[in-house]
């Protein structure tokens, strides 16, 4: 094979109005998308031996960003929260391979914060403090960065 890439040098953005956009690569550790699944239906004719299969619409899409936390305005966890507690829109955009002119990226529609993961942790560890959020979208467009 040819031309496998792996994730970890992906650009990682999110956007409270679709146009400008806000690189936490920096702070970001993991993107994970769920859902988006297609729903079906199905019915069985007394003729046939097999079902009747037809389809339906797509469910929502939950796209979940891990991310180190900081104190920032414009950083991943405020950008969120403020989302998140207004009950605002933010959308999310990643490039698996950084995000350089060509390359493909994937972009939420406008999306709900439906879940956020306040800092928390123990004292007797150093590890960093991180922080997620769930970003619940109609659909995700693949596009080219420019």
């Amino acid at each position: 094979m040819a031309g496998e890439i792996s994730f970890s040098k992906a650009k990682v953005e999110v956007s409270t109005n679709g146009t400008t956009w806000t690189d936490i690569s920096a702070a970001a550790t993991a993107v994970e998308v769920k859902g988006g699944d297609r729903k079906t239906g199905e019915a069985y004719a007394y003729s046939l031996d097999y079902p009747v299969i037809t389809q339906g619409k797509r469910e929502p899409i939950n796209v979940t960003v891990k991310a180190l936390y900081t104190e920032g305005t414009s950083e991943a966890f405020e950008m969120a929260r403020t989302a998140y507690e207004a009950g605002t829109s933010l959308y999310v955009r990643w490039s698996p391979k950084g995000g350089t002119t060509g390359n493909f990226q994937f972009v939420t529609d406008p999306g709900i914060v439906t879940s956020l993961v306040y800092p928390a942790g123990e004292a007797e560890k150093g590890d960093p403090l991180l922080c997620e959020f769930t970003v619940e979208t109609a659909k995700i467009t693949k596009s080219v960065a420019a």
